[in-house]
């Protein structure tokens, strides 16, 4: 059921999810107008929050539509802890439930965009419109990539090495991005067999938020828990913030850590 469609194009629109109304359908044609996507293929994933639709880019590449549920029924007030105290939503009043979900969907493009920059291992943001984000598919041919807590670490050839490049993307996004991902789990990385892709930003915060130490020492604690590290998450941290104080150059090595004062976040 691949193609161009339009909005009135309700036959296709239920075909694809009957959780997609007409409100979310028009979004997705505004991504096709403007030569983000192409061709939508269909769902591949559902989440709490979200819906992953499989589309095609005009290149022939896939590109997966992240379609946030535009109802409040699992969108709760949990989320507001996240955007209250961001420096870039200062101000905002949220008028509704269907405002906060498009407020979400811009932090999220945001979010992910700015982790991009900083070299993390993230999806690639290609654009968002209402309450749809399209970003780069990962995966093999249609089939997602699976969750590293699906995978386990007995799915792993080499556990150490995904740790640590978790470990270089959670420090370039803190320190080049002036970010804290806030909900970093291994729910929330994917796995693609060779390298670990960290997903869901939408609960990132800007460093300054009140939280932001809270939020930086609970992700360091989850990814140092489920690989069994031998690393002291109050050393990670405290590295972590020491260096993210840092105002001198940074350089990167071969293997792609940063290297501040000559020396990776990893050296004793």
């Amino acid at each position: 059921m691949a193609g161009r469609r339009t909005e009135k194009d309700s036959d296709y629109f239920r075909v694809v999810d009957d959780a997609i109304n007409s409100y979310t359908w028009a979004a997705v044609v505004k991504l096709q107008e403007r030569g983000i996507i192409d061709d939508v293929l269909g769902p591949v994933g559902q989440g709490k929050e979200a819906k992953l639709v499989l589309a095609r880019r005009r290149d022939g590449t896939h590109a997966a539509l992240k379609i946030f549920y535009p109802v409040p029924v699992k969108f709760v007030k949990s989320r507001y802890g996240y955007v209250l105290g961001d420096p870039r939503f200062r101000g905002l009043k949220v008028r509704n439930y269907l405002h906060l979900v498009q407020v979400w969907c811009r932090k999220e493009f945001g979010n992910l965009s700015r982790a991009f920059r900083a070299g993390a291992r993230v999806p690639e943001p290609y654009g968002f419109y209402r309450n749809v984000l399209a970003m780069r598919f990962v995966g093999s041919g249609t089939t997602p990539a699976p969750l590293l807590a699906d995978v386990g670490l007995e799915g792993l050839d080499d556990p150490d090495s995904v740790l640590y490049e978790i470990v270089k993307s959670v420090e370039r996004v803190y320190i080049l991005g002036g970010l804290v991902h806030g909900d970093l789990s291994p729910f929330n990385v994917l796995y693609d067999g060779e390298s670990p892709w960290i997903i869901d930003w939408g609960s990132a915060v800007r460093r300054g938020h009140p939280r932001e130490l809270d939020y930086l020492r609970r992700d360091v604690e989850r990814i140092l828990e489920f690989f069994g590290s031998s690393i002291e998450p109050q050393r990670l941290l405290k590295r972590l913030v020491e260096r993210g104080s840092w105002r001198g150059p940074i350089d990167v090595d071969e293997e792609g850590w940063l290297l501040i004062g000559g020396r990776r976040i990893v050296d004793d």
